[in-house]
Order: structure tokens, then sequence, then C-alpha cells
């Protein structure tokens, strides 16, 4: 064992004497040749360098060496901003089907999450637009109790590699077919490649001067999402008919819009309009749950309404603004009454606006193919 590790350190020490000896000038490289015509002249300190091609620093200029490596950097980046890339052709890292089941079976276990992935909808198309609230409270009240429905968010990205407005989109579509809404052309028309982004866009308040100073707060908030239409913005308010309020958010406990709470339809309309005469002013009561919130509101309106089979007395609130939005305004009435009645004319119209609120605002919504299934 000594004398074979003797060995190898002395062919070991063996190899590097001769490495050593071969870099000295005027030592001749073994293996290496010059051209014949030069001849010995090895002593000869112009003709070595001149047959010595191994110096960086005698075969080609550090500056030149640099601005070749700009130049090629620069033309690549030129040619891969300029060559035309088919976007339709680039596909997400998921299956969207998979993403919506998983969603789904997440919603079977917590049905509450439905009803705030619908929320978390229109509160990331405001921030993406820009609205903001009318006082600190408001701000508070708006994004308080999000905690559950931002983990489904973070699940699914370390699961799918998903971005989060990609997957706020699509736990709002999943909600959508959860709470069995018309959901069909949106999920058809879903696109993925939303961008997240850190940085808020400009802030700006309701009364901007994009709306009109006579519209209300229901009417120009709704407005101010996207570009959406009369129709489009009252379909859109069926979505208050899922859910229920918490006291930490609102200062009620348990109580609904229209006494059911996961199924969104047009029965929203027909309870409104059913109930019109009937709404009174309700003041809510500080409890230990709520006592967090500074100022608890003041402007919501109340009805105890007769709802499910057995008939049961149930009270459902409605923020007033939202009462007035709908009753008050001529076009927005005639609509709320066109859609208790025809199912259908209401359906096309959500599924319109949702989509459109659902994609709107991103810089850069990537128009990349859909067939992920």
């Amino acid at each position: 064992m000594r004398v074979a590790s003797f060995r190898a350190s002395l062919a070991s020490f063996s190899f590097h004497t001769r490495f050593y000896a071969a870099g000295k000038p005027g030592v001749p490289r073994a293996g290496f040749k010059a051209h014949g015509d030069i001849g010995d002249g090895r002593n000869d300190q112009q003709q070595l360098q001149s047959a010595n091609p191994y110096k960086s620093r005698e075969h080609m200029n550090h500056k030149w060496l640099i601005l070749m490596c700009v130049g090629c950097l620069a033309g690549g980046s030129a040619a891969g901003h300029l060559t035309e890339v088919d976007e339709t052709a680039l596909k997400p890292p998921f299956k969207k089907s998979d993403v919506l089941s998983n969603i789904s079976k997440t919603f079977e276990f917590r049905p509450d999450l439905a009803a705030m992935g619908v929320r978390v909808a229109f509160l990331l198309a405001a921030r993406r637009a820009g609205l903001t609230t009318d006082s600190f409270d408001e701000s508070c009240a708006v994004a308080r109790g999000l905690e559950d429905i931002a983990g489904v968010f973070q699940q699914l990205g370390t699961m799918y590699h998903i971005s989060t407005e990609d997957a706020a989109s699509l736990v709002a579509v999943a909600a959508l077919k959860f709470l069995k809404a018309p959901s069909e052309s949106i999920e058809n028309a879903w696109r993925w490649g939303r961008n997240d982004t850190d940085e808020a866009p400009p802030r700006r308040r309701r009364n901007d001067e994009k709306f009109p100073v006579e519209a209300s707060g229901v009417q120009s908030l709704l407005k101010g999402l996207c570009d959406l239409t009369d129709a489009e913005c009252v379909a859109l308010l069926a979505c208050h008919s899922v859910g229920e309020f918490h006291e930490h958010v609102s200062g009620l406990d348990g109580a609904t819009h229209i006494g059911s709470r996961y199924k969104l339809s047009n029965e929203y309309y027909k309870f409104l309009l059913s109930n019109e005469k009937r709404f009174f002013d309700l003041e809510v009561p500080r409890t230990e749950e709520n006592k967090e919130i500074r100022r608890l509101p003041k402007n919501f309106v109340c009805v105890y309404a007769s709802t499910g089979k057995r008939g049961k007395k149930k009270q459902c609130v409605f923020n007033r603004s939202e009462v007035d939005a709908i009753l008050k305004n001529s076009t927005w009435r005639k609509l709320a009454e066109y859609y208790a009645e025809n199912e259908a004319a209401w359906a096309e119209a959500f599924q319109s606006g949702f989509t459109k609120m659902i994609d709107s605002n991103f810089k850069r919504l990537r128009p990349y193919d859909a067939s992920t299934d």
C-alpha cells in the first residue's frame, strides 16, 4: 500500500515538473513545432512572441475583446425584441381543468370561500383600476377576513406555478360554478398570462371626472372597474345575494341579503322588488366581536322576510346605496325588472360583465392559447 502511494506521488510530482518547465520562457513546449521558415530562433524574443499564440495580450487587444462582447450582447438583445413570436403557441405550466377541480374540492369543504372568491375578484379589479375608498374605516372593512382565501391563492401558486391574478380569476370562475351561477362563457373566454405587480396604480376617487356628478357611489364604482354597460353593472349586483355578513367586517353576524347564502341567480332582483316598501333603517349594535371597528356602518337597511321551504323569517340586510341605485334610478330599475322576469337575459349580461371585470386593467394580458385541457 505504501509503495503504491509513493509511486502515485512520484508520478504526480513528475507531471507537474514537466508542466511548469514547459511554461518557462525559452523552453520549447512538448508537442509544439514552429513553422519551418522560423528555424531555431528560440532566443529571439520577437520570433518567440510570434510563435506563441497562447498569450491573449499578444493575440488580441483587450479593448477589442470587450467591444466584441458588447456588440454580441446588443445584437442578441435586438434580435430578441425584433423577432416575431407566436404567443398563441405558448402553453401555460398548468391545466385549467386541474386547477378548477382542486378549487371545487376546497369549496365543498368551505362553501363560504366561494362567496369570498367572488368578493376578491371585485376587490382586485378595483385595485387595478386605481379606485380608493372614501374613508380609512371603509378601507379596513374591505380588506378584513381575507386570510383564508389568501391561503388558497398561495397553495395554487405553489402547486401549479400560477400567478396570483390568474389564480384569483380561476377561483372566481370556480366559485360561480359552485354557486350555480351562469359561468360557461366566462370559463371558455378565460385566458392565462395575467402578471402580478407590487406597484399600486395611480389612485383616483370614485367621483373622478370620468363619471357624472349625479352618479351614485355604486354606479361610479362599477363604472370605474372597466368599460361596463348599465346592463352589465346591474347584472353584476346579483353577486350581493351570496355569502353573509360577519361581525369583524361589517359589525353584523350571520345576516344575509336575500335569506340564502350559496346560490347566485336572478332571485336577487325578485327579492328587491317584492320587498321595496318594507325596508327600514338598521342600527348595528355594538358587541364584543365588533369592538375593533371604530365606526359601525350607519347606511344599512333591513327587512324580515320568509325564505326557504319552511317559510321561516330571516333578517335580510342591504346597503342603502345599493337599494337606491337599483330602485331609484329609472334605467337601472327597468333592467332589474327585466332580469327578474328573464333569467336568460340576466345570465348573458352577467357573464359578459364578469369576463370584462376579471380581464380589466392589466398592462399586459397575454393572448396565449387556452387549449390547456
